[in-house]
């Protein structure tokens, strides 16, 4: 009987905790999944922040999805951004209410007026995606579209001082844009960071005080004193840094201010929806080491401080330049100077091998170079490190990751670190060599 008992109290209390740990999302969370799901960070930049180039459009590129940037030029309201994604170009621009085709030529047939021929659209056009998503997800793109490109801001002084700190200090790259957004967290409670007009943030702060504490201390008592609590506080990837020996007099009470704004401004309404993509701790199968490297490094949370495609720009006070760095030049650190090169490394990686294999033979004369930069990165990924400081601690250090990488704490493997490092030097833009021939997409105008 007894022991019937405590199989069945295992078996509540297992249940309870499945239920507890369920995500709560906001409709910008899942708009930003759906996005890049959609793959439209390919070409409006990671994270929407960036752009891409596109030959033949007005500005030369893509625009990304910034306040008052240039894609504010293609929106007029919330419906034609509803009709950009859906048709690919809003009604408003149809003619006789068809939407234009589209031919390919090439550049030469039109000589120095193929801007003009070209109009704003370039070479890369805006798809269609109307059918492969429901109403709903097409309100969740369009709230994390808004969110972007209009970046709502506060009327107070103290609210605006405390939405720029909170940007200066790095808070919104864990929290997401403007703390609307939150990214995965490998092994805390919820398996991700909440934003603060989430549900889940009055789980972790319950009043003005509890706010103070988190800020300042990077932890708060009532969760240190529960062992439950600390397993999970503990044991999470990322840690929330202590900015107590950042903040100057009132710094504190904007940003407490600015938090309390956002939640008395909510975007939409934080149902409760599957998260499976930012809290999985199993690894897909992927075709290629690049693309298994890319999972690790956002569902880790490798790009709350780096970037999206470690763009870097991540604020982090008292550092040694002010920010957590970039890794886009991560392949040129590895003295890897040629695409061929980079293309040799990747597919060593991708057939399970290591650079440092003892069986392992490279035709590059100056691959000790190479494989000794490789073993620093890997052991810097593994060890974590504290960046360069001016004086005071930096806000924010390099976590470790030899004991966890995944929702469960459990550690990464050979194959992972190899797969991230092989994303990051893919990362690399080398130069393009002049001489080729363009092909440019021009609408039918006829």
């Amino acid at each position: 009987m007894t022991i019937a008992i405590t199989i069945l109290v295992s078996i509540l209390v297992s249940a309870f905790l499945a239920f507890a740990r369920q995500p709560a999302s906001t409709p910008v969370m899942r708009g930003y999944y759906l996005a890049q799901e959609m793959g439209c960070f390919a070409c409006h930049g990671p994270g929407g922040v960036q752009g891409a180039a596109n030959f033949g459009a007005l500005w030369g590129e893509t625009p990304p999805f910034k306040a008052g940037g240039a894609i504010m030029s293609f929106i007029q309201s919330d419906q034609d951004i509803r009709e950009w994604i859906l048709y690919g170009l809003p009604r408003r621009l149809w003619k006789d209410d068809v939407k234009p085709e589209v031919k390919v030529y090439r550049a030469s047939e039109y000589g120095k007026d193929w801007v003009h021929e070209l109009g704003v659209g370039g070479i890369v056009k805006m798809p269609a995606y109307e059918g492969l998503f429901s109403d709903e997800e097409l309100e969740d793109l369009l709230a994390f579209v808004k969110l972007m490109s209009e970046s709502k801001k506060p009327i107070s002084e103290l609210e605006l001082k405390g939405r720029d700190l909170a940007s200066s200090l790095g808070c919104m790259g864990c929290h997401g844009p403007d703390g609307r957004g939150g990214i995965s967290n490998p092994g805390s409670f919820k398996g991700y960071i909440p934003p603060w007009d989430g549900d889940d943030y009055a789980e972790l702060v319950r009043n003005e005080d509890e706010l103070r504490q988190w800020i300042l201390e990077g932890k708060i008592d009532r969760l240190e004193k529960n062992p439950l609590a600390t397993y999970f506080t503990h044991g999470q990837t990322i840690q929330m840094p202590a900015f107590e020996n950042v903040l100057r007099d009132g710094d504190l009470e904007a940003i407490i201010a600015y938090i309390n704004w956002l939640r008395d401004n909510p975007i939409s309404d934080h149902s409760m929806s599957d998260l499976g993509p930012w809290i999985s701790s199993t690894v897909p199968d992927f075709p290629d080491i690049t693309e298994r490297g890319k999972w690790l490094y956002e569902r880790s949370g490798c790009v709350s401080c780096h970037g999206p495609a470690g763009i870097g720009g991540v604020a982090n006070k008292n550092a040694s330049g002010g920010y957590v760095p970039s890794l886009e030049d991560l392949a040129e650190n590895m003295e890897l100077f040629e695409p061929e090169e980079v293309d040799m490394v990747i597919s060593i990686l991708n057939r399970g091998i290591s650079l440092d294999d003892e069986e392992l033979e490279v035709p590059l004369e100056h691959f000790d170079s190479i494989l000794g930069q490789y073993k620093s990165i890997r052991k810097l990924i593994l060890t974590g490190a504290r960046p360069g400081s001016k004086g005071q601690p930096p806000a924010m250090v390099m976590p470790a990751w030899r004991h966890r990488l995944y929702t469960d704490n459990s550690p990464p493997s050979q194959a992972d670190i190899n797969a991230i490092i092989a994303y990051l030097i893919s990362l690399y833009e080398f130069e393009e060599e002049d001489g080729e021939e363009m092909i440019v997409a021009v609408e039918d105008e006829e």
